[in-house]
């Protein structure tokens, strides 16, 4: 079949305008997702404690590839959903934690959670990041890095394992004297 000029422009206009549609279709869904799980973050965290959240948050195993470009997008909409609902007059880090928190690890990321506190004049200052291999992952600067951490999730096993074989060694000396 011979397809003439203008037939073929129709073609690659039809082929052109799915393409924006699709884009455009996935782009709302996105905004959608990102807004139902901001939502629900809110709604566990009046329900639930953080490490029972961080559970239900945490997928059961992580097979897809990371995605830096999907990740980006999914940034991008929850920062601007909190902007327009902020979760408090202090700050957005928790539930933009949390959300990102649950789509990197939905999309492979083996993300870690942080809350911490440091002390300011006359109160305590709070805040919650996430970090990707002991760096800071979609923190805008660096001030993360002046809370000391006082909670962490998933908790490091190797610390843990660490400290109780430093005290089975200081009881083993201790029976030993």
């Amino acid at each position: 079949m011979d397809l003439e000029p203008a037939n073929t422009g129709i073609l690659i206009e039809a082929c052109y305008t799915e393409s924006t549609m699709t884009r455009r279709m996935n782009k709302y869904w996105t905004v959608l997702r990102v807004g139902l799980v901001v939502s629900w973050i809110r709604l566990l965290l009046r329900r639930k404690s953080l490490p029972l959240v961080l559970d239900l948050l945490s997928p059961r195993s992580m097979t897809r590839r990371p995605d830096e470009a999907v990740m980006g997008d999914l940034v991008y909409y929850v920062d601007r959903w909190l902007q327009l609902f902020p979760y408090n007059k202090k700050g957005n880090c928790f539930p933009r934690s949390l959300a990102l928190y649950w789509f990197a690890r939905q999309l492979g990321y083996p993300v870690l959670f942080h809350c911490g506190v440091r002390k300011e004049v006359s109160n305590l200052d709070g805040h919650a990041w996430l970090t990707l291999n002991d760096q800071s992952f979609h923190e805008s600067g660096q001030h993360w890095q002046r809370f000391t951490v006082t909670f962490s999730h998933p908790p490091d096993t190797s610390v843990g394992m660490r400290q109780d074989s430093a005290i089975r060694r200081q009881k083993n000396r201790a029976t030993m004297s």
